[in-house]
């Protein structure tokens, strides 16, 4: 006994219609292959080569950053010049700076300095040198710096007792200078010996 399936085609067509479509997988296309969006990319993983050069490259531009910085340093640092202390400068207008006495085996640091500039670009420096010790006296001081024996005694200027701090004397024995210098010494005595001394020092220009 033969039996007849008759076939709705209507039916059949309405459901295939109704059919959900499947979505498309991301990296996927449909109908094609699978294929990956950063194919068109270099990996540097696989390419040693192109990953050594990058690194060399990068660290040739450190190198050149940190000699243009050091350079940079470098030529700020000699156009300045050293830095100077109020000290350095005070014994420099002073002419005692050991700088300006080369050939020395030994100089003198002073107790007390001061350096002062004025508005109008003029500049004043005190000095207070204490001179006593087992090897250090009067004469070489005097010595050190060429210059001569005390002379007759003088009052202290108002300017240089009152720039230093402490108590200063009213009057010492000058030291001689040439004619137009702008540099005065007094010398008092110590009182621990005939060697040592008070060595007071104002100078201007």
């Amino acid at each position: 006994m033969h039996h007849r399936f008759v076939i709705d085609t209507d039916l059949a067509d309405r459901a295939r219609r109704h059919r959900p479509r499947p979505r498309p997988i991301p990296g996927t296309a449909l109908g094609g292959p699978r294929f990956e969006a950063t194919a068109s990319v270099p990996s540097l993983h696989d390419r040693p080569v192109l990953r050594r050069s990058i690194a060399t490259a990068m660290s040739l531009c450190a190198l050149c950053t940190a000699a243009t910085i050091v350079w940079g340093l470098v030529a700020m640092a000699q156009g300045r010049g050293p830095l100077e202390s109020d000290r350095d400068r005070a014994q420099r207008l002073a002419g005692l700076h050991p700088s300006q006495h080369p050939g020395k085996e030994r100089y003198y640091v002073p107790l007390d300095a001061v350096f002062r500039r004025a508005a109008d670009g003029s500049s004043t420096a005190y000095l207070h040198y204490g001179v006593r010790g087992d090897d250090a006296d009067l004469d070489d001081f005097l010595g050190t710096y060429g210059l001569p024996a005390p002379g007759p005694v003088a009052p202290l200027p108002s300017d240089l007792a009152s720039a230093l701090p402490g108590d200063e004397p009213e009057q010492a024995a000058t030291v001689a200078e040439s004619d137009g210098t702008t540099r005065r010494i007094y010398v008092v005595p110590g009182d621990v010996g005939a060697a040592a001394a008070d060595v007071y020092v104002s100078a201007s220009g």
